[in-house]
């Protein structure tokens, strides 16, 4: 009786999920946006069967057709529907991972097992961590992320920007010395940070600047700009430190690093400070930079895409010179020949 329900539960669920897009929610009774949304349908169903990455419409949520009606072209459109298609197939694989994650954990994790320690729960390292937090917050030293830049993003760089403020948090809540952020998990400003510390302290990180930032100061108070710029690159962080008399530096990126053709220089938030955090504790650059990805900068350890595919000489190699006649004159030149080629 009770997998009847379930699975008529399960039916129900499917089946209101496969009715598409909630079309007077999104277009709130606009006769010319329902038009435009029927419209974006059936492009969709177009490129499902062209074979594009078109995720589902049960996967896309009412804020997602809402970005798509805003989007003025249609390899803008396409771009975002891949980005959704991927994002769906990643939590499809990522809930097939847990499952099975959960079912292992399960048969081997247990008290009639080979267990001799306490299992430390989450919530017991949470508090660990957040412990820490609290203790930077009277203690530490301070860093400040300047979210001021919301007009100058699109949609998807603000959901960007604020899944690396999330990795941001978690990677300095789990070092050993943490950096104090005053948008959590205690105090959050809404006013400018000229008006909470002293300007002669604050230190304006932005990549547009000449000055580097060669030796790590513990006294001051570093701002990273809160801005993901995939498209506007303009050098909105120099213009705004200029303009509110902040001084300003830049990580000896080009210093310490090689970067690779076609490779952009720059970092996300989560990034940054974890090169702040590292630099901070060891003083050392080319250790901090370590979070810089591999993908961005050149690995002289690799070998040579052009030598690894010469032709090298081997004893096996080796030819026969008592077999060539000698009594003739070409034999003589064609050995004369080989031995050029060999020892030049």
């Amino acid at each position: 009786m009770f997998n009847i329900i379930n699975n008529l539960s399960n039916f129900v669920r499917l089946e209101s999920l496969a009715q598409g897009p909630n079309i007077p929610l999104i277009t709130n009774g606009d006769k010319d946006l329902e038009h435009k949304l029927k419209v974006l349908i059936l492009e969709m169903d177009v490129m499902r069967q062209e074979g594009k990455l078109v995720p589902d419409d049960c996967h896309l949520k009412d804020k997602d057709w809402q970005e798509l009606l805003n989007l003025p072209t249609i390899s803008a459109r396409r771009r975002f529907l891949e980005f959704l298609f991927k994002v769906s197939k990643k939590k499809e694989h990522q809930k097939a991972r847990e499952d099975e994650t959960f079912e292992e954990f399960v048969s081997q994790y247990d008290l009639q097992h080979n267990n001799i320690f306490l299992r430390f729960y989450d919530t017991t390292i949470n508090q660990l961590y957040n412990n820490r937090l609290i203790q930077a917050m009277q203690f530490g030293q301070k860093l400040v992320v300047d979210c001021g830049y919301d007009e100058q993003m699109t949609a998807r760089e603000n959901k960007n920007c604020a899944k690396q403020l999330m990795l941001l948090f978690a990677e300095n809540r789990n070092h050993d010395a943490t950096m104090y952020e005053p948008w959590f998990p205690l105090n959050l400003h809404e006013s400018s940070y000229l008006e909470k510390f002293p300007k002669e302290r604050l230190i304006y990180l932005t990549p547009h600047c000449r000055e580097e930032l060669l030796e790590y100061d513990h006294d001051a108070i570093y701002i990273i700009g809160g801005i993901v710029d995939m498209m506007n690159n303009q050098p909105l962080s120099l213009a705004k430190a200029k303009k509110e008399g902040v001084r300003m530096a830049k990580l000896p990126l080009d210093r310490y690093l090689q970067w690779g053709s076609g490779s952009g220089k720059n970092l996300t938030l989560n990034q940054v400070a974890s090169i702040l955090l590292d630099v901070k504790v060891t003083g050392d650059w080319k250790y901090a930079l370590r979070h810089v990805p591999k993908r961005k900068i050149v690995d002289y350890a690799q070998k040579d895409p052009i030598e690894q595919y010469k032709r090298k000489w081997s004893p096996s190699d080796k030819i026969n010179f008592g077999k060539l006649s000698f009594n003739r004159k070409n034999d003589r030149e064609r050995m004369l020949k080989v031995r050029s080629i060999m020892y030049d």
